[in-house]
């Protein structure tokens, strides 16, 4: 939704859904909560089919959670993994990441699926009318800048003026001592 209109809409439908109760693994490696997923999409049917590239689009949104830039390998337990299965069809599953010895630095990984699992088939799926995503998708830097004197500006702390007003009175009392100085010479 995006003010009070609907932005765009995909509709799946679920098959062969697998539960996490039906899969069994050492509860050891199951992923623990907060931890970054890393989400993997295997196929060309992301990049080339229309509803497939818009479900991506969603899945990301609802799976990936906050954007990092680099992650620690250690903190890294868990992963989505998407497949295209035909042009409306994907496999979804989810597996635990388990790290071991490969000899090198870097860790060999293998993937154990802990579940849940499903197939998703695109029903519907409508993208946003070109008027409203243009509108959507307005940043900040789109809109015109105000000058800084156009500003309101809040009222004046009155320590603020006050200490404007000694220091004008501080100038005028130096300047006029130099003239009486000057003077008197």
């Amino acid at each position: 939704m995006y003010d009070h209109h609907v932005y765009d809409l995909i509709e799946v439908g679920v098959e062969n859904f697998k539960s996490i109760e039906s899969f069994s693994y050492d509860k050891k490696i199951a992923p623990r909560v907060g931890s970054k997923p890393f989400i993997a999409f295997i196929g060309e049917g992301f990049e080339n089919v229309d509803e497939l590239k818009h479900l991506k689009e969603v899945l990301l949104y609802f799976l990936r959670g906050e954007v990092v830039e680099n992650i620690n390998l250690a903190g890294l337990d868990r992963v989505y993994v998407c497949t295209t299965i035909s042009s409306n069809k994907v496999y979804l599953t989810h597996c635990a990441l388990q790290l071991k010895k490969s000899g090198t630095v870097v860790p060999r990984m293998e993937l154990v699926e802990v579940g849940p699992s499903m197939d998703l088939v695109v029903r519907r799926h409508r993208l946003p009318n070109e008027g409203l995503r243009k509108e959507a998708m307005k940043t900040a830097k789109d809109q015109p800048k105000k000058k800084v004197g156009e500003l309101a500006l809040p009222n004046k702390a009155k320590g603020v003026k006050r200490e404007r007003r000694e220091a004008k009175n501080k100038e005028a009392n130096e300047h006029a001592s130099k003239k009486q100085k000057e003077e008197s010479e």
